[in-house]
C-alpha cells in the first residue's frame, strides 16, 4: 500500500492486481520500469529522481580512498584548471543558484533546519565556511588522506549525516514545525510572485512528481539520493546552461564536461549512488537534465515562493555584503538571477533604487568584460584575496559583522 499511497488513488487501475502481494523489491522494480507511465508529463530526464528520493546515500559503505571505476584523472584535473580560471563566476553561481535549490521545500527544510543560516550573520560563517571547503575540493584532491579538500569531504559528509538523523528521528509535523518561521523576513514576496506568476507557463499535471510525494504520508525525509543530485544540479546548472550570461566567455564543451565530472566525483564522495549522480551520462544528457529541471520545475517552483525562501534566500544574498568591499542588495542578487535564467521581471526591476540599479549594472558590466582575460583575472585575484581575508576573520570581526546583521534582522532562535 506504501507505493498506492505514493501515487495516489487516480493511478491504482495502473497497477497489476497482484501488486500488494509482490516483495518490496519488486514493486520497486516494476515502478521504476513504468514510471513514466504515471508522471507522463515530467521529462524523460527527470524519472529517475523520483526513486532516488526514497534511497538514502552511502556513507557508511564507501570510501573516500577508494576511486571509483568511472573517474577520469585527467578530466578532474581539467576541470580545476576551469575553476581556477573562472573563480568568481563560479563562486557567484554558486550563492544565487542556491535560491533555486530553495525553491523546493523539502531542500529548503535541512537547511532552515541546521539552524545556521536564518540570519545574514550566521548565513555569513555558515556560506563562508561552506566555500572555503568547496575551495579546498576544487583545489585539491579529496581521495588523498590527510589533505585539506580529504579533511573537509570528511566535514561535510559528518555534517550531512548528522542532520540526516535528526530529521528521520522526527514526524513530518515536527519537521514542518521546525522549519516554520514565525515571523519571516519576506517584504518583497508579493511583488516577486507577481513577476513569477506572469514570466511561467501554466503546469500541467504531474509536472512535479515531489507536489505529489508531499500530499503521501510515505513522502521522504532525511537526506537522500534525490536531495544530493538536486544540490549538484544547482551548483552546475548556470556555468553549464548559460556560461557567458555569468561571465564565462570562453568555455568549450570540454571544460564544462570537465566541471561537471568533477562534481560526479564529489556526488560518489559524497554517497551518491551511480544510478542517481545528477552529473552521470554525457554532457549532452547532463545539459538536458539541467534544462528541464530549471525549465520544468523550478519555473513552476518560483511561482509559489514561500515566505521561508524569501528569508532564506535574503539572508544568503545579503551575508555576502559582509565580505570586504563587497556589495549586493537583495533586490540586485535575484535580478541577477532571473536575468540570467531569462525570467522577466518587470515588477522588480523598476523597483530598484538608484543605488540598486546601478549596482546591477555593474554586474552586468563586470559579467560582460570578463570576455576579456585581463579584467577576468584581475577580478579573480581581487575576489580571491577577498575571500581570503574572510577566512582569517576572528571574534572581533565577527562580533562586528554580528552588530550589523542585528540591525537589519534581530538575532532569533527557531526552537518552538
Amino acid at each position: 500500500m506504501l507505493f498506492k499511497d505514493l501515487f495516489q488513488t487516480k493511478s491504482q487501475n495502473k497497477f497489476p492486481n497482484d501488486f500488494d502481494t509482490w516483495t518490496v523489491k519488486h514493486q520497486c522494480g516494476w515502478l521504476i520500469d513504468n514510471i513514466a507511465e504515471f508522471f507522463p508529463n515530467t521529462p524523460q530526464s527527470l524519472l529517475h529522481l523520483i526513486p532516488g528520493s526514497y534511497c538514502q546515500l552511502k556513507y557508511n559503505d564507501r570510501s573516500l580512498e577508494e576511486l571509483p571505476d568511472w573517474m577520469d584523472v585527467d578530466k578532474y584535473r581539467k576541470g580545476q584548471k576551469f575553476w581556477l580560471k573562472n573563480y568568481i563566476a563560479i563562486i557567484l553561481s554558486k550563492v544565487i543558484g542556491l535560491t533555486c535549490i530553495f525553491s523546493f521545500d523539502e531542500e529548503l527544510r535541512p537547511v532552515t533546519f541546521g539552524e545556521h543560516a536564518h540570519t545574514p550573520y550566521l548565513a555569513f560563517k555558515k556560506y563562508m565556511s561552506t566555500i572555503k571547503r568547496m575551495s579546498n575540493w576544487y583545489e585539491g584532491d579529496p581521495w588523498i588522506k590527510g589533505t585539506d579538500a580529504y579533511k573537509d569531504m570528511r566535514v561535510t559528509r559528518s555534517m550531512h549525516m548528522q542532520i540526516r538523523q535528526k530529521l528521520c528521528g522526527m514526524s513530518h509535523e515536527q519537521i514542518a514545525a521546525k522549519c516554520t518561521l514565525a515571523n519571516p523576513w519576506n517584504p518583497d514576496r508579493e511583488m516577486l510572485l507577481k513577476d513569477f506568476s506572469a514570466a511561467c507557463p501554466p503546469e500541467k499535471h504531474g509536472q512535479r512528481p515531489q507536489k505529489i510525494s508531499q500530499k503521501s504520508s510515505y513522502k521522504p525525509k532525511g537526506i537522500n539520493n534525490g536531495d544530493f543530485a538536486m544540490t549538484q544540479f544547482c551548483f552546475i546548472v548556470l556555468p553549464v546552461l548559460y556560461p557567458k550570461n555569468i561571465g564565462i566567455h570562453d568555455a568549450t564543451d570540454e571544460d564544462l564536461e570537465a566541471f561537471c565530472h568533477m562534481w560526479k566525483c564529489y556526488g560518489y564522495f559524497l554517497g551518491i549512488d551511480d544510478e542517481y549522480n545528477f552529473c552521470r551520462g554525457t554532457f549532452d544528457e547532463i545539459k538536458q537534465r539541467a534544462y528541464d529541471i530549471h525549465h520544468y520545475w523550478i519555473r513552476q517552483n518560483f511561482k509559489e515562493i514561500t515566505p521561508e525562501w524569501e528569508h532564506m534566500s535574503r539572508c544568503l544574498i545579503l551575508c555576502l555584503n559582509y565580505f570586504p568591499w563587497m556589495y549586493m542588495p537583495y533586490k540586485v542578487g535575484i535580478l541577477l538571477l532571473t536575468n540570467i535564467l531569462n525570467i522577466d521581471m518587470p515588477h522588480l526591476y523598476t523597483s530598484l533604487n538608484y543605488t540598486e540599479w546601478i549596482t546591477y549594472k555593474f554586474y552586468k558590466f563586470m559579467f560582460y568584460g570578463m570576455k576579456f582575460s585581463w579584467i577576468k583575472m584581475t577580478i579573480n585575484k581581487i575576489v580571491r584575496y577577498i575571500f581570503h581575508q574572510a577566512y582569517d576573520f576572528g571574534e572581533k570581526e565577527f562580533e562586528i559583522i554580528r552588530k550589523k546583521s542585528n540591525k537589519l534582522l534581530p538575532d532569533f532562535s527557531l526552537s518552538h
